[in-house]
């Protein structure tokens, strides 16, 4: 027994280290079967050539950028006043340069255009109506309207528990609220910026971009660039000083209520280069996209609240601004590619196991839909048929091998 299995071993060992294994080929002279197959490996060659190795440039080894940009901002524009949130007393014009529209100055990758300011001056803190627009009505009857104590429902303040005139309108009582007096929304003041004169300011984008994986570092400013150019996209595609109004009419927006209201706006730079030729040759192209518009009906616009406080003989007051305006983030996305032989060979190879479909459908044609099917299964195909029906002393199975000739 113990010889026995030692055998077994051996000539396992054999068959698997010692032998060598090939398919067996089977030659059908059939010249329509033999154009089909010629033709599906020359379609999965060109599908390797022209598409996987050329289009997709699988010769090459990418990286995506990482870089970042420096933006300013240059224009001025006239400002239209309004003495009261409710438009009661005439406009009086103001001008606004870029320390006043442009806020904060400096952010990552972003910048900010006030389009639109409401202003209330002087608040203390104290006890005051609440405004009209905040529509918290009362009568000296019901006590549970201003419930004291509690926080109002733009959280502006907190109730008092009294019911008093408004400051708009006299007749009219509602209920009065301890916050920063007087409430924005009773006496303030709105500045809109003038549309046309917005539309007319420039941006200066400078964007260093860097590919680590290939050592080359990029600028979309070059020494041959010139500064009193204005980017268009077919015109100069390469110029780094955009006009807000050509950015504006490239997109499909409301762009009063852009003014109004505020939005977010995306300057996509899209750095797709090929290394393989000098990297002087790689300019950004540049995407431009509403992210969020002034005239959505869920949350149109954006905008912010900041203050200024200050002392005045020991009295501490503050000026309450409420900030729409534009919001422009640069992203910065794309890949840069450069020859690369391992990945070459891997897109090739890739590529090479698709020539099993041609075997696939020959096989298929005569093994199901040729006429002479029968015959190419008898060449094609071996039946070995094992049978236990025989057992000699050895215990060995005795194998028949029955394969059908012409």
């Amino acid at each position: 027994m113990a010889i026995s299995r030692r055998k077994v071993c051996c000539s396992f060992l054999s068959d698997v280290f010692l032998t060598y294994s090939t398919v067996k080929v089977v030659q059908v002279p059939n010249t329509l079967i033999a154009i089909v197959y010629r033709l599906i490996q020359l379609i999965i060659f060109a599908y390797i050539a022209l598409y996987i190795v050329w289009l997709k440039q699988g010769y090459q080894q990418f990286q995506e950028p990482r870089g970042t940009s420096i933006i300013k901002v240059k224009g001025i524009a006239k400002v239209a006043g309004n003495e009261t949130i409710r438009f009661v007393h005439a406009d009086q014009t103001h001008l606004w340069d870029t320390a006043e529209y442009q806020m904060p100055p400096l952010e990552n990758n972003a910048f900010f255009i006030t389009t639109r300011q409401i202003v209330t001056y002087d608040q203390t803190e104290g006890d005051c109506p609440s405004a009209l627009e905040d529509k918290l009505f009362c009568n000296s009857s019901e006590s549970d309207v201003c419930p004291a104590g509690q926080p109002t429902p733009n959280t502006f303040g907190y109730f008092t528990g009294n019911c008093v005139p408004t400051f708009e309108n006299a007749s009219i009582n509602v209920c009065e609220i301890h916050a920063w007096c007087p409430e924005e929304l009773s006496q303030s003041t709105e500045f809109i910026m003038n549309k046309d004169d917005m539309e007319n300011f420039t941006i200066y984008l400078k964007t260093m971009v860097t590919f680590t994986l290939f050592n080359i570092n990029l600028r979309n400013v070059r020494d041959a660039t010139n500064f009193t150019c204005r980017y268009h996209k077919d015109n100069d595609p390469h110029c780094p000083i955009l006009r807000i109004g050509d950015i504006l009419d490239s997109l499909n927006t409301n762009k009063s209520a852009l003014l109004r209201e505020g939005g977010l706006i995306e300057i996509r730079q899209d750095w797709t280069c090929n290394f393989d030729f000098h990297k002087d040759y790689c300019f950004p192209k540049l995407e431009f996209n509403v992210l969020q518009s002034g005239d959505d009906k869920l949350s149109p616009g954006i905008n912010y609240r900041s203050a200024q406080k200050y002392r005045i003989n020991g009295t501490e007051y503050r000026t309450l601004s409420k900030i729409y305006g534009l919001r422009f983030i640069v992203a910065i996305s794309g890949k840069g590619g450069k020859f690369d032989i391992v990945n070459l060979f891997v897109a090739i190879g890739s590529g090479i196991g698709f020539m099993v479909i041609a075997d696939i459908v020959c096989d298929a044609i005569f093994m199901y839909i040729h006429k002479y099917r029968e015959r190419y299964r008898q060449g094609k195909i071996n039946v070995c048929v094992i049978s236990s029906d025989e057992e000699n002393s050895d215990g060995n199975l005795t194998s028949i091998l029955a394969m059908q000739k012409e």
